[in-house]
């Protein structure tokens, strides 16, 4: 699943064609290749202008952003999150910096209804030929009326039994987008074998999925969550063993690396997720030191509050740097950061080294409208 800072938590392309050359087996990431990377980033509603000013700082890293501006309904139209007042996130005068910059705008648009989750909503309409048709013609609606240069599909927790519901869904919104002139991209949950040990992963084909959309996004976070008990994020040798994975169902230029830029705080059998930021302004408040757990490549440190211990694991550069490697060693297309605002400023020279052995990012175009 996919954090939520304040919001709730569950969890979290390469678009185009890439040149891959490839030496040994594709069953896992034993192989070199050589692919254009991309970076993508999630710019978050209740963050933006802390987001906005990270991707503003950076321009030579991203392709593209998603901003997590919208969301579906339970008839199946598709609508801005919106302030307390009824005001919508959405900022033009943003679109047009990041088109200005050659950064494609790709909106994500998500299933969250008051704080939750809501797969029983996607299910119904995935399930519903009628309320198919309504989300898909919504989704194309929103790319084509406000000149998106595609929709990035964030539908989550729905049972496992939407599996075959879930992938016709992706098929029909890929063909309709690719008809607008518009791109598909998919977060998936992160798992190592078909079809996976929960149903949310259980619903999400990555094979079929891959066959239809132009990126698959892997959310390869949340190994430890906000109810788990204390633990990475995202250890690395989990992280391999899911990119492994996707190379065997996913081809490369298509996947899409989640890295996460967050940590939890546990106390009990409770974690609040917090950015690097916040993170580090516990660890000098309470005089906290840092350790490294080499086995995960995770940063750690405990403290005591109020009579309680806590338990702190996050992400920072090095960290990131660790995850960019495994990338690099499975020879994926790109990554994405869940999410933009807080991060370790370490964040940005481990991306830019990553960047460095890979050919100047493809400034691809959408798909042409069919006549």
């Amino acid at each position: 699943m996919k954090v939520i800072n304040g919001r709730p938590t569950r969890r979290a392309a390469v678009l185009g064609v890439a040149l891959v050359l490839v030496v040994g087996t594709t069953a896992g990431c034993t192989l070199e290749a050589s692919l254009k990377k991309r970076v993508s980033g999630n710019l978050v509603f209740w963050d933006q202008r802390r987001g906005f000013e990270a991707v503003a700082a950076n321009l030579d890293i991203f392709t593209e952003i998603s901003p997590f501006w919208y969301r579906v309904l339970a008839d199946g139209r598709v609508v801005p999150y919106t302030t307390a007042s009824g005001a919508t996130y959405e900022d033009a005068a943003m679109v047009s910096f990041l088109r200005a910059n050659r950064i494609l705008v790709i909106p994500t648009v998500a299933n969250i209804v008051d704080g939750q989750w809501d797969g029983a909503s996607v299910s119904r309409i995935i399930n519903s030929p009628g309320l198919r048709d309504v989300n898909v013609r919504s989704l194309v609606q929103l790319a084509v009326s406000r000149g998106y240069d595609g929709i990035d599909l964030d539908y989550e927790n729905l049972p496992a039994s939407d599996r075959t519901a879930f992938t016709v869904f992706v098929r029909q919104l890929a063909d309709a987008l690719h008809t607008a002139g518009n791109l598909l991209t998919v977060n998936v949950y992160a798992k190592t074998s078909e079809p996976g040990t929960w149903s949310g992963p259980q619903s999400q084909d990555w094979s079929a999925i891959a066959a239809a959309a132009d990126q698959v996004r892997i959310m390869a976070y949340e190994y430890h969550w906000a109810s788990s008990g204390p633990g990475p994020v995202a250890p690395i040798g989990w992280v391999r063993e899911v990119l492994e994975f996707a190379r065997s169902r996913v081809p490369a230029h298509k996947i899409v690396h989640g890295l996460p830029l967050y940590g939890y705080d546990w106390v009990g059998g409770s974690g609040v997720d917090h950015v690097w930021e916040t993170t580090m302004a516990l660890a000098r408040g309470h005089g906290a030191t840092v350790n490294w757990d080499h086995a995960s490549a995770s940063p750690w440190f405990h403290y005591s509050a109020q009579g309680r211990g806590h338990t702190v694991w996050f992400e920072n550069g090095a960290s990131t740097s660790a995850k960019l490697e495994a990338a690099d060693t499975c020879g994926v297309g790109g990554v994405t950061l869940w999410r933009l605002g807080g991060q370790d400023p370490g964040t940005w020279p481990a991306l830019r080294a990553w960047l460095g052995s890979a050919p100047a990012h493809p400034r691809i175009r959408r798909p042409r409208s069919r006549p």
